[in-house]
This record gives structure tokens, C-alpha cells and sequence, in this order.
């Protein structure tokens, strides 16, 4: 069994890999301000605009940022004097969690590209799915940074993270719901159903992350 302060410390035997796997963590959080800033951008100035050309570009420079950070922690870890069961369980976080930003960045393309038309009547309900979102990703990086510093509290973290989880699968519905309700032809509301669902899998991705570090915390407190 490991002690609840002995995580930090192993990680600490490579500090430049503790030092990057947290600017890592950090790029996660204005990945996910930047998503909801560009989808502000969208609804506000129009797909053409360039509000909504600027804030895509800065996602995808934070996306790029995250794969530098990324790359240089995969090779630190595997050099580096780490027990081999935890550089892999710190590996896999990273892996899973720069997915986050993979799907966020693939959804801005995916808007630029599609341009899909948005009614008013959803785009409250749009905002309120994107809020609880970054609720889900907020709540999982405090579980990851927990899982470094603190493993007593990962599982309220853990908890939290699938309340807001479920939070987003129900704005998902109500906004899917509202959209199906409106005069857009079918042929819209598939497109801008796709983008709906989309933005919810960034939660459950986020919900199945934190499913992972719960694991990982297990094995070390047993």
C-alpha cells in the first residue's frame, strides 16, 4: 500500500516530468475555455466571421501545445526512475485526457467546415450543455491533480464527476428535444444533432477518465 503523500513523491523524482504533466493539466482548462469561447464566437459574429476564425486558431495552437507536453512526459517517464505499474497508469491519464482536447479541436474543424445553422430557440440550451461540460472536465482534472497530491479526495472528485456527467447527458436531450420541436428542416436538425452528441462524448470521455483514476487510486490504497 502506498501512503496518500507517496504519489507525489515518486513522481517528484522527475521533476520535469511532475512540472509537465501540471502545464499539461493547465492546457486541458483553456482548452475547454477556449471550446465554449469559440462556440460564443459562432453563435455571436457567424461561422465566417473572424471572432469565430481566431478563437479555432487559438484552440488548435493550445491543442498543439498539449501534444508537445504530451510527448515530452511519455519520453521523461519511460527514462526516468518511476515503478514501472505507475508511469504506465500516469501515461495512460495522459493519453485519455489529451483526447479531450482532440475532440474539442475535432468539433471546432467539423463547425468551420459544416457551418451548420443554429435556431435561437436552442442556443440557450446549447450554452447550458457546454456548461455542464466544463463542469465534468473541471471536476476531472481536480481529480487527476488529486490522484498526484491527495488520493483521500479522488473519490469526491470522482463523484462530482458523474453528477455533472449526467447534467450533460440531460441538457444533451432537452437540447436535441427543443431542436426536433423547431421549423428547421430535418436535414439541419440531423447536422446540428451530430454536433449535440458530439459535445456530450467530450463529457463522457471526461466521466470515463475519472472512472480510470478511481481504478488507479484503488490499487494503491487496498
Amino acid at each position: 500500500m502506498f501512503g496518500f503523500s507517496r504519489i507525489t513523491t515518486l513522481l517528484s523524482q522527475s521533476q520535469s516530468t511532475e512540472t509537465n504533466v501540471y502545464l499539461f493539466l493547465d492546457q486541458v482548462t483553456l482548452a475547454q475555455h477556449k471550446f465554449v469561447y469559440m462556440w460564443q464566437m459562432y453563435l455571436s459574429h457567424g461561422p465566417s466571421s473572424e471572432e469565430f476564425e481566431s478563437a479555432l486558431t487559438e484552440l488548435q495552437a493550445i491543442e498543439h501545445e498539449a501534444d508537445v507536453l504530451k510527448r515530452e512526459i511519455e519520453q521523461t517517464l519511460y527514462r526516468k526512475t518511476l515503478i514501472p505499474d505507475l508511469r504506465t497508469d500516469v501515461a495512460s491519464l495522459i493519453d485519455l485526457t489529451d483526447r479531450l482536447i482532440n475532440k474539442q479541436e475535432t468539433i471546432g474543424l467539423h463547425l468551420k467546415i459544416e457551418k451548420p445553422l443554429i435556431p435561437k430557440a436552442v442556443e440557450a440550451d446549447l450554452m447550458i450543455l457546454l456548461a455542464a461540460v466544463g463542469n465534468t472536465i473541471d471536476h476531472t482534472l481536480l481529480c487527476a491533480k488529486s490522484f498526484f497530491t491527495d488520493l483521500q479526495r479522488v473519490q469526491e472528485y470522482h463523484q462530482k464527476v458523474i453528477l455533472f456527467e449526467t447534467d450533460a447527458d440531460k441538457a444533451c436531450t432537452r437540447a436535441k428535444t427543443i431542436l426536433f420541436d423547431t421549423d428547421l428542416p430535418l436535414i439541419n436538425k440531423v447536422q446540428l444533432r451530430y454536433f449535440f452528441d458530439r459535445i456530450d462524448q467530450v463529457a463522457n470521455l471526461a466521466e470515463d477518465i475519472s472512472d480510470r483514476i478511481a481504478i488507479f487510486t484503488l490499487k494503491r490504497v487496498q
